[in-house]
C-alpha cells in the first residue's frame, strides 16, 4: 500500500509541477481542483448511472490519495520527499503554508465525501439518506451533512438509512478524527524541531 501511495503521489505531484512550470501555479491549482473536486460532482449528475459510479470511484480515489499524503506529511518518506521537493519546515511562514495546505486537504475530504453521499443518494433513488427539508440545490444537503459528520457534530437532521451510507459515514468520521490528530502531531513535532534549531 505504501508503494502505491508513493507512486500515485509522485505522479500527481510531477504532473502538477509540470503544469505549474508551463502554465503557472494558478493553472496547476485549478487543474487539481477540477480533477478531484469538480469532475466527480459533474459525473454524478450526468444522466447515466455509470457516470455516477465513476464520480463516486474518483471521489474515493481522491480520499485514498489524501490519506497517503497526510500520513507522509506527518511521518515522512525519504523517497517521496526527494521526488516532490518537500522542504523541512524551519520558520513560522512555512508552518502557516503547511497549515493552509492541511485545511485545503480537509476541505477536499469534505467535498469528496459529499460527492460520494450525493452519488449514493442518486443511485439509490433517494433512499440512502433521509433529508427532511431538502434545499433547492441538490448537492447542498449532503455537503452540509458531510461537514457535520467530519466535524463529529452530528445534529441528526439528515440520517443515513442504507448500510452502505452508514459505512461511508463511519469512514468519514474516522478520516476527520484521524486527520485532526495527525495535524496536531505534525504541528507539535514541527514546533519542537523549530525550538531545537533555535537553541
Amino acid at each position: 500500500m505504501t508503494k502505491s501511495w508513493i507512486v500515485l503521489l509522485s505522479f500527481f505531484s510531477n504532473l502538477e509541477f509540470r503544469l505549474a512550470d508551463k502554465l503557472g501555479e494558478v493553472a496547476a491549482t485549478l487543474f487539481h481542483f477540477f480533477l478531484f473536486w469538480a469532475l466527480p460532482v459533474i459525473l454524478i449528475y450526468l444522466p447515466s448511472k455509470a457516470f455516477a459510479v465513476a464520480g463516486i470511484i474518483l471521489a474515493f480515489f481522491y480520499i485514498y490519495i489524501l490519506i497517503g499524503d497526510i500520513l507522509f506529511s506527518v511521518f515522512g518518506n525519504e523517497k517521496l520527499e526527494k521526488k516532490r521537493g518537500m522542504l523541512d519546515i524551519v520558520n513560522v511562514q512555512e508552518m502557516r503554508q503547511e497549515i493552509i495546505g492541511a485545511l485545503i486537504k480537509y476541505l477536499g475530504g469534505v467535498v469528496s465525501f459529499a460527492t460520494i453521499f450525493n452519488g449514493m443518494q442518486i443511485l439509490s433513488a433517494g433512499r440512502a439518506f433521509i433529508v427532511p427539508n431538502p434545499s433547492p440545490v441538490p448537492y447542498f444537503d449532503l455537503f452540509y451533512f458531510s461537514i457535520v459528520t467530519i466535524a463529529t457534530i452530528g445534529y441528526g437532521d439528515i440520517q443515513p438509512t442504507l448500510w452502505v451510507a452508514r459505512s461511508v459515514t463511519i469512514l468519514e468520521i474516522a478520516f476527520g478524527l484521524g486527520f485532526v490528530l495527525l495535524l496536531f502531531t505534525m504541528l507539535i513535532s514541527v514546533y519542537i524541531d523549530i525550538q531545537k534549531r533555535k537553541q
